[in-house]
């Protein structure tokens, strides 16, 4: 015959009771903090695969993050190039130009050449601009300045970070930094001014936008998974140095030299100055708007870009909000399964206290009462 001792149904009680508490506290706590599970140990699956969608979605609000920070600097460079364009060169440059080259304006020419002067001073301070106290076209050095006009013996040069980009001349000098020092390439010898100036050219500013950034064994950047948001000011303006007839490629400095061509003109006597004369005049004009056909293609490469950036940036977001689904998916309870495991869990911390007061033997004191 089995005997069931006092002690023996007060322990299984007393078990039975702790269980139905704890059942009761933790539907309660998941209630309360809406969460599936608040510690590792509690479900290490769950929270292994929470642990990686947190840091995915970390990377990938950085990735947002950056991402808008560069659409906003390349619309920014489309602005300043698109009022370059159709406000600076159009009305500073080749509506002058067109004056200056016709004979009946001979009389204006001198002011024609202001007029231009001061358009080609109006550019570099728009290729100066600045977005989030950045520069916008100086490549990968975004603090200091990039451009500046440089007088010397009446002369006026475009100088890029210090160097003259007109005057080829200077173009094979050793190249100088802050310091006065010169810089040094792999073999030991000097950098001229054009390596350096072909350098910067070649110089990368590379972003991570979530396209799978990732570096090479030398620990190089693979221009494939990362944006190089690096805008080259020589680039966009049309390059450095001379081209076969000693004149400037880039659109400024072409602007600077008619200028001093028109600004050369003797309005008195008819003659022309050492700058140069109609001849030279109406070829720098021509090649004034072959040089702002060049600037409307960088134009059009900033569109281009800035239209990928906004691209990305939407499938970002979209990649943010699948990631936040599948984390609340892990992380958070449902709540009518959990409504319903509190009402059982309820239910049989009730039943439980109901049976502690119906079977579990009094004592004597009881009995007296």
């Amino acid at each position: 015959m089995l005997r069931v001792t006092t002690n023996s149904t007060i322990y299984t009680y007393q078990k039975n009771l702790l269980k139905s508490t704890n059942q009761l506290y933790s539907a309660m706590n998941a209630m309360m903090s809406g969460r599936n599970f608040d510690s590792y140990a509690a479900d290490p699956a769950a929270a292994t695969r929470a642990f990686k969608i947190h840091s995915s979605l970390n990377a990938t609000n950085t990735q947002a993050s950056n991402n808008t920070t560069v659409t906003n600097k390349f619309s920014t460079a489309w602005d300043v190039a698109d009022d370059i364009i159709n406000d600076l060169v159009t009305d500073l440059a080749q509506v002058p130009a067109l004056k200056g080259l016709n004979d009946t304006n001979l009389s204006t020419l001198n002011t024609q050449g202001d007029v231009i002067y001061s358009g080609a001073e109006a550019i570099v301070q728009s290729l100066n601009s600045k977005y989030d106290n950045s520069y916008l076209f100086n490549g990968a050095d975004t603090q200091n300045p990039p451009f500046a006009l440089e007088q010397d013996n009446g002369k006026t040069y475009v100088t890029y970070r210090g160097v003259r980009i007109d005057d080829p001349d200077t173009l094979d000098d050793t190249y100088l930094d802050e310091n006065n020092q010169p810089v040094l390439k792999d073999d030991g010898t000097a950098m001229t001014n054009q390596e350096m100036l072909e350098k910067w050219s070649n110089e990368h500013l590379y972003v991570d936008i979530g396209i799978g950034f990732d570096v090479d064994d030398k620990g190089e950047v693979i221009p494939s998974t990362a944006f190089d948001s690096a805008i080259s000011g020589t680039d966009f303006i049309g390059g450095y140095g001379v081209d076969a007839d000693g004149d400037p490629t880039n659109i400024v400095s072409i602007m600077v030299r008619l200028s001093e061509v028109f600004q050369g003109y003797n309005e008195e006597t008819g003659e022309w100055g050492a700058a140069g004369n109609a001849e030279d005049a109406q070829r720098l004009a021509d090649k004034l708007s072959k040089a702002q056909e060049a600037l409307s293609t960088q134009h059009t490469s900033l569109e281009t870009q800035a239209k990928f950036l906004k691209t990305n940036q939407s499938q970002l977001e979209s990649t943010f909000s699948s990631l936040n689904t599948e984390l609340n998916s892990v992380e958070q309870i449902d709540q009518v399964e959990a409504i319903l495991t509190l009402v059982s869990a309820q239910t049989s911390y009730n039943a439980a206290l109901q049976v502690g007061a119906n079977v579990v033997p009094q004592s004597l004191m009881d009995y007296l009462s």
